[in-house]
């Protein structure tokens, strides 16, 4: 399945723990952050690399939704930590995989076996704080999981907040807005049309 928009959308601040592959079907969608820009149309693919903040602006044709896929590339020979973020991307890769974990400081200081004031400490450094990766994780584990979706089911609003460990669908659309700069909504709908 696929992430349709009927409007203009503009994703702002998203970060994936790993390599994210983004596919237009059809419209727009063009990726950027203070660097670089990429704009792809119909047919194209772009791998983003792995913890890099990006923004996504997407697209439709005319009289047709924009469908775009995201989806994670596993690459194990892959190097380098998200622009020297060792720990943040490790606990990003932790927190994306186990979205519905109670991330406290207590349970990373016992991932990486140091107390909660140097597990803090170390994600300070990296310029990151612990409930603001754990947000941003969780709603980069709620877009991918709506472009897999199969179906009306897989793409409620109230399941795909429970699965990426909201606690509650405004606490999902708070993190939404504030994050991405959309409301949920936007991109959780029905099926997708086929390509055309």
């Amino acid at each position: 399945m696929a992430l349709v928009s009927d409007h203009p959308l503009h994703l702002l601040g998203l970060r994936f723990p790993l390599r994210l592959r983004v596919t237009v079907r059809q419209g727009f969608v063009t990726l950027h952050n203070e660097i670089a820009t990429k704009k792809l149309g119909s047919g194209d693919s772009f791998v983003v690399p792995a913890f890099l903040r990006f923004a996504c602006d997407v697209m439709p044709g005319r009289g047709k939704p924009a469908v775009f896929t995201l989806a994670l590339e596993h690459d194990e020979a892959e190097g380098g930590h998200g622009g020297g973020k060792r720990w943040s991307q490790a606990l990003a890769q932790h927190i994306f995989h186990s979205p519905q974990g109670k991330w406290t400081a207590a349970r990373l200081a016992a991932l990486w076996q140091v107390t909660p004031h140097k597990a803090r400490a170390r994600l300070f450094a990296e310029g990151e704080a612990l409930l603001s990766l754990v947000r941003e994780q969780r709603l980069a584990h709620a877009l991918h999981t709506a472009a897999q979706g199969h179906g009306e089911a897989a793409r409620d609003l109230a399941q795909v907040a429970a699965g990426s460990g909201f606690a509650s669908i405004p606490a999902f659309c708070d993190a939404c807005v504030d994050v991405a700069g959309v409301r949920p909504s936007l991109f959780l709908r029905g099926p997708a049309p086929a390509p055309g």
